[in-house]
């Protein structure tokens, strides 16, 4: 067998405790279990009262999140034995309130719907019916798995990597909305729920395999140049989602027009944001090519020009941002800020909505026509724009704490475990997830028949999830048939976990597919 998975390089003094002992070390994790099932419990037999509603229990479990990565960042920083149990207790109350109100959502849907009989009417309203649900899944599946390894106190670095990105996920969920959606009969199984709690559950897991992954870089001594570089590269995809509608070409951002819970593709442009974000994509691309300049010839005035750069970035991004929500929750009249450039697109959508023959000449004139009969029902708010907004925040936090980690750098390094721990970690993290994405693809097989009558069919969604599969499979295969570690499958998990994202989020508003519902 090869040195890189000889599993006694790995071990540690836990696993040589007895099945009581075990127990116990796992309070954390034990005890916010049945903390959520007292309450899933409660919402049962006392109804709605109090904070026992889905949407409150979600933000108490954003709140503790936050309160989280807050406390497990600073204590990178600051070593001490009250952050340390503060940041555990944290995760295990976001944990806590996050898996109940996921639960809740359950009987929710029933009730609103009266509870068909039958098993498949009984797992027809498992939460996970839209995006949101699956996000409150994937959020739980991450904090699990975090607190499980936070709980050492020997591995309290990995909250600091993970639960950031955790918050950003449960941001995303609530900008989505928690409305209840009504799935197609057809889709009605007992393997929905089998395979899609596996999947959030596994996507979860590699989301702390992709923190244990760039610990490994921080410590192994990546400089932290190529790390901005990369996050610049985020940012210039962030941008590009946005750019389609008028940043940086016309310096504006528009947020779509919304008729219930339909969104429209049509934006009223938000004053002031579209300048700012031109700035803020300028000021990416310049630190990108300082420190590009700095990487391949040394030069060390470039390397202060791209720091500076890149954190005037990260200031403005919070401008940006604030000014962005305040904008969406003040704008008046948002139909006299659409832009005219916007009007023919938006006519010829309505043209094949409504199956009106129109000819190209008369789009504009169908798409005023429409806007004037429907003004007082038009409206734009946080839930218009919820993947931009999502990436936004993502890059907000990306530029933050890179900065943060750059400018303390040698302290983040003190803080890391030696690299053979961090490696052991992340082997035996990708090591659960790899199974549990197999499951995804077979039991998606298995729903798949039963639904649509074949295992496989070449969607977007289950490509995704296959390519995703391969490349944790590629991790495993390298380091058990070629010895590979350190780096090189650092570089494989947060590959995946990138392809796992692009699954995600990506399939589900990009590519059309069977899907499309989630």
């Amino acid at each position: 067998m090869s040195r890189a998975i000889n599993p006694a390089e790995f071990a540690s003094s836990e696993l040589r405790l007895s099945l009581p002992e075990k127990t116990a070390k796992m309070w954390p994790v034990l005890a916010s279990l049945a903390t959520a099932i007292v309450f899933i419990g409660a919402r049962l037999y006392i109804g709605p009262r109090g904070f026992l509603y889905e949407g409150a229990l979600t933000m108490l479990a954003l709140i503790s999140y936050i309160c989280a990565a807050v406390v497990l960042v600073t204590n990178l920083f600051v070593k001490e034995k009250v952050l340390s149990r503060l940041g555990v207790v944290s995760v295990a109350m976001g944990v806590c309130f996050n898996f109940s109100g996921w639960m809740i959502r359950w009987i929710e849907a029933g009730d609103a719907e009266g509870w068909r009989k039958g098993i498949n009417g009984f797992w027809r309203y498992f939460p996970l019916d839209n995006l949101y649900s699956l996000s409150l899944g994937f959020c739980f599946g991450a904090g699990i798995a975090t607190l499980a390894i936070v709980r050492n106190q020997k591995h309290q670095f990995l909250g600091a990597l993970s639960m950031p990105i955790v918050v950003v996920i449960q941001t995303l969920a609530m900008l989505l909305g928690n409305e209840i959606s009504t799935l197609p009969p057809i889709l009605d199984s007992y393997w929905r729920p089998v395979h899609v709690s596996i999947a959030t559950i596994g996507y979860g897991v590699c989301l702390v395999s992709f923190g244990l992954a760039f610990a490994y870089l921080l410590k192994d001594g990546i400089r932290s140049e190529a790390i901005a570089i990369v996050v610049t590269l985020f940012g210039l995809l962030v941008f590009g989602t946005v750019g389609r509608y008028g940043v940086p070409f016309h310096a504006e951002y528009g947020a779509s027009l919304s008729v219930g819970r339909s969104s429209l593709p049509v934006r009223a442009v938000l004053p002031g944001v579209g300048p700012l974000m031109s700035v803020l994509l300028v000021g990416i691309l310049a630190s990108a090519i300082f420190f590009i300049i700095n990487l391949n010839s040394g030069n060390e005035g470039a390397r202060r020009w791209g720091w500076r750069l890149f954190r005037g970035a990260a200031v403005l991004l919070a401008v940006v941002l604030a000014l962005l929500f305040y904008q969406l929750r003040t704008l008046g009249n948002p139909t006299s800020r659409i832009p005219e450039r916007e009007l023919s697109g938006f006519g010829a959508w309505l043209s094949e909505q409504m199956q009106i023959n129109a000819a190209p000449a008369q789009y504009v004139d169908l798409a005023k026509d429409y806007i004037a009969k429907n003004a007082n029902n038009l409206s734009a708010g946080l839930k218009s724009n919820p993947v931009e907004l999502g990436g936004l925040i993502g890059l907000f936090i990306a530029l933050l704490l890179v900065s943060l980690f750059a400018w303390k750098r040698k302290e983040v390094n003190n803080a890391l475990p030696p690299l053979q721990i961090i490696d052991g970690l992340l082997y035996r993290t990708v090591g659960v997830a790899f199974p549990l994405l197999s499951l995804l693809l077979i039991t998606g097989a298995v729903w798949a028949n039963e639904s649509w009558g074949r295992y496989w069919g070449w969607d977007s969604k289950e490509v995704g999830a296959l390519v995703a599969w391969m490349a944790y499979a590629a991790f495993l295969h390298t380091r058990i048939a070629h010895g590979w570690q350190g780096r090189r499958s650092a570089y494989f998990a947060l590959l995946g976990f990138a392809l796992v994202i692009f699954t995600w989020l990506g399939v589900s508003y990009l590519l059309p597919g069977l899907h499309s519902y989630a």
